[in-house]
C-alpha cells in the first residue's frame, strides 16, 4: 500500500517542433501509482517549459498575427508496443504574443486509471510534438488493453483540386469495455498543393462574387497575395444496417498562402485529426466508419 512515484522518459520531436517555431526545454514526466491491496490507481503528470520563436515559423498555414495562436504544442501518449493507440492532447495553447515574449511553463495530468496490475514506466511512450494543423478533442488518457479495430472507408468528395489532403494514417478502434468504451478515430498526413496558377483557379472559384469567370482570365501576380482554404473532414459512424449513429465534422482551418510574386510555401503542411465517440451514447453498435474529405465551404 502507498504511493509510488517513478520517472518517465519524454522524447522530443525537435524537427517537427522547429518547423513551426517551438523550442521545448526541461520536459519531465512522472508515473504516480497509489496502491490499495490488489487495486492500483495510476496517473501520468508532465511538466516543462516552451518558447515560441516567431521568426522560425516561416511556412505558415494558419494566420500568425501576435494575437493569434501558433500551432499547438502537443503531447502524445500510448503503449510502447501499440503505436496505433497513441493519442494527442494539448500541452500548451498560447498566443504568439505571450509564448514569444518569454518561456512559458506548462503542466498536464492524465485521467486516473484503475488496474489490478500496474503499468510499468518502460511500457509507456511519451513524446512532445506539433503539427501545422491539428484538431483533437482527446484528453491525456492511458488506453485500455482491450481494443477492437473497425474498418474505415475513405471517400474524397472535394471539387477543388489545387489542395488535397493526403492521409497517411486513417484508422478506428473501440477502446475499453462496457460503459467506459469509446470509439476513437485517428487521421493524419500532409496536404499537397499545386502551382500558383492552379491555386488561383480554386481561389476564384470560391469567390462567388466573381461570377463564373475562369481563373485563367486573371493574372496570378496581379492577384497576389491571396490564400486558398484547405479541405476538411466528416467522420461518420455506422452500424451493420448502414444507420448513421453519429457524425463529427473537422475543419482544420488551414490555408495555403500565395505571397507577392506568386511565392509558395517551401514544404507541405502536416496535419492530424482525432475524434472520440462514447459508445454508451450511441443508438446502436458501430461496425464501420466512413471518412469523407470535403471542400472547406461544405463544412
Amino acid at each position: 500500500m502507498g504511493k509510488k512515484i517513478e520517472e518517465l522518459e519524454v522524447k522530443t520531436d525537435e524537427l517537427a517542433l522547429s518547423l513551426v517555431g517551438w523550442q521545448v526545454e526541461n520536459v519531465r514526466a512522472r508515473l504516480v501509482t497509489d496502491s490499495f491491496d490488489d487495486t492500483h490507481f495510476q496517473e501520468i503528470v508532465v511538466s516543462g517549459t516552451a518558447r515560441f520563436l516567431k521568426e522560425d515559423w516561416s511556412d505558415r498555414f494558419t494566420r500568425g498575427e501576435d494575437d493569434d495562436y501558433p500551432p499547438t504544442l502537443l503531447l502524445g501518449l500510448g503503449p510502447v508496443d501499440r503505436p496505433e493507440l497513441v493519442s494527442y492532447t494539448h500541452a500548451l495553447l498560447e498566443t504568439v504574443r505571450k509564448a514569444g515574449k518569454r518561456p512559458v511553463r506548462f503542466s498536464e495530468s492524465s485521467r486516473t486509471w484503475e488496474c489490478s496490475k500496474p503499468v510499468k514506466p518502460e511500457q509507456i511512450a511519451l513524446h512532445m510534438t506539433s503539427f501545422d494543423l491539428e484538431e483533437t478533442g482527446l484528453g491525456l488518457v492511458w488506453p485500455s488493453s482491450k481494443t477492437k479495430p473497425l474498418p474505415v472507408e475513405l471517400v474524397d468528395e472535394t471539387v477543388h483540386e489545387a489542395v488535397r489532403l493526403k492521409p497517411t494514417t486513417c484508422d478506428a478502434s473501440i477502446v475499453g469495455k462496457k460503459r467506459d468504451a469509446t470509439l476513437q478515430v485517428r487521421l493524419g498526413g500532409f496536404a499537397e498543393f499545386g502551382s500558383a496558377r492552379e491555386l488561383l483557379a480554386d481561389f476564384i472559384a470560391m469567390e462567388s462574387w466573381r461570377g463564373d469567370e475562369p481563373g485563367d482570365d486573371y493574372d496570378v501576380e496581379d492577384e497576389c497575395p491571396f490564400e486558398v482554404s484547405m479541405p476538411g473532414i466528416a467522420v461518420e459512424v455506422l452500424d451493420d444496417t448502414d444507420f448513421l449513429l453519429d457524425k463529427c465534422e473537422v475543419s482544420l482551418y488551414g490555408r495555403v498562402p500565395v505571397g507577392e510574386g506568386a511565392a509558395l510555401p517551401s514544404r507541405q503542411p502536416r496535419w492530424i485529426a482525432q475524434c472520440s465517440f462514447d459508445l454508451d451514447d450511441l443508438s446502436g453498435v458501430p461496425t464501420r466508419v466512413v471518412v469523407r474529405v470535403l471542400d472547406a465551404e461544405d463544412l
